[in-house]
C-alpha cells in the first residue's frame, strides 16, 4: 500500500489522514501480513537487528506509515516516507504548515489512531511514561527526527532522570529543547566506524551500545560526551573523487542495486553508487533510476 495512491491532487491534510489510517487498519486486520522485523530491508534495518540480537536492548521502529512499532508486530506492506521529494512522501501542506511541522501532526495522528493501541504503547511519550527508568537511544535521518520531536519533549517529564536516560543520534541539529541529547555524526565518523554515510547513525547506536552494556554504565550524555570528546581527534575524511561512470555503466550498477535491494530509493542507490567510487551528475543517476524503475515488470 503507497502513499501516493491517497495523496493525488489536493487532498485536504485531515482527509488523507483519515483515509490512510483506515485503510492501514482495515488491510492490518483482513490481509496476510508479516512480521514488522522481517518488512524493512538495507544495511541501517540489518544493523538495528544486529544489536537486537547481540545486546539486551528492545527494538522499536518509526515508522512513516504506522506510527511507533515493536518489532515484533504485524503489519502489511506499505510505501510512506517522512523523506521529501518522492511519490510515497508524507506531503508538507506548505500553504496550511510551517516548513515541515505537518509531519509533526501527521506523526501525532498516526500514532492516536495505531491498531496497535491495546497492545502497547504507539507513542514515545506513552513509552517513557509506561517504562521511565528504561534508557532510549533514537537513532533517525532529521527528517524522521522532526517528525517526531514533540513526541519526545512531551515523554521527558515522564523519565526518572532525561539526561542520564535519553540520547538522539542524527546529523543535522534538532529542536532546542532536545540539544542536550543530542550526539551529532559527521562525516569523520563514518571513517573510523569503516562503514557508509547510509550506516553512520545505526552503526554509532551499535558502538555505543556495546560501550555501554559491556561496561555496565548508567548514563548516556556521560558516555556520549566522553566520545564526542575522543572523536574530536578524528582526521578529516579523505574525499577521493570518483571515477566517472558512462550512462551504460550507471544503468547497469542500478539494475543490480535494484536486484539486491528491489524497494532501495533512488538517494540510498545514488549514495551507494558514490560510496563505491564512482561519479555521475546526479540530476542524470535520477532520471536513469526512474527510468528504469518503471520498466521494471
Amino acid at each position: 500500500m503507497s502513499l501516493s495512491q491517497f495523496s493525488s491532487g489536493r487532498t485536504p491534510s485531515n482527509v488523507l489522514v483519515n483515509s490512510w489510517c483506515n485503510a492501514l487498519n482495515e488491510a492490518i486486520s483482513t490481509s496476510a501480513t508479516v512480521c514488522a522485523e522481517d518488512l524493512y530491508k538495507g544495511g541501517h534495518w540489518a544493523t538495528a537487528k544486529v544489536i537486537l540480537n547481540e545486546y539486551p536492548i528492545d527494538l522499536w521502529v518509526l515508522s512513516a506509515g504506522l506510527g511507533l512499532l515493536h518489532h515484533k508486530d504485524n503489519v502489511v506492506p506499505y510505501k510512506a516516507t517522512f523523506a521529501v521529494g518522492y511519490d510515497e512522501s508524507i506531503p508538507l501542506y506548505s500553504q496550511e504548515y510551517v516548513g515541515k511541522s505537518f509531519h509533526r501532526t501527521w506523526w501525532k495522528e498516526i500514532t492516536s489512531r495505531s491498531i496497535f493501541k491495546s497492545k502497547h504503547p504507539t507513542s514515545i511519550v506513552e513509552l517513557m511514561k509506561k517504562r521511565k527508568r528504561d534508557y532510549y537511544i533514537i537513532c533517525g535521518s532529521p527528517d524522521y527526527v522532526n517528525a517526531i520531536e514533540l513526541d519526545v519533549i512531551n515523554g521527558l517529564e515522564y523519565l526518572v532522570d532525561a539526561k542520564k536516560q535519553l540520547l538522539i543520534i542524527t546529523s543535522k541539529k534538532i529542536n532546542g529543547r532536545l540539544t542536550a541529547y543530542l550526539f551529532k555524526t559527521n562525516q569523520n565518523m563514518a571513517q573510523w566506524l569503516r562503514c557508509n554515510m547510509l550506516m553512520l547513525n545505526i552503526s554509532v547506536a551499535k558502538y555505543i551500545v556495546k560501550e555501554f552494556t559491556s561496561k555496565q554504565l548508567n548514563d548516556l550524555n556521560e558516555l556520549s560526551q566522553k566520545l564526542i570528546e575522543e572523536l574530536k581527534e578524528l582526521p578529516e575524511r579523505e574525499v577521493k573523487k570518483g571515477i566517472r561512470r558512462s550512462p551504460e555503466e550507471v544503468k547497469s550498477f542500478i539494475l543490480k542495486i535494484m536486484e539486491k535491494n528491489p524497494g532501495i530509493s533512488a538517494t540510498h542507490a545514488l549514495r551507494e553508487f558514490r560510496d563505491s567510487g564512482n561519479s555521475f551528475e546526479e540530476k542524470r543517476f535520477r532520471a536513469e533510476f526512474m527510468a528504469l524503475r518503471e520498466a521494471k515488470p
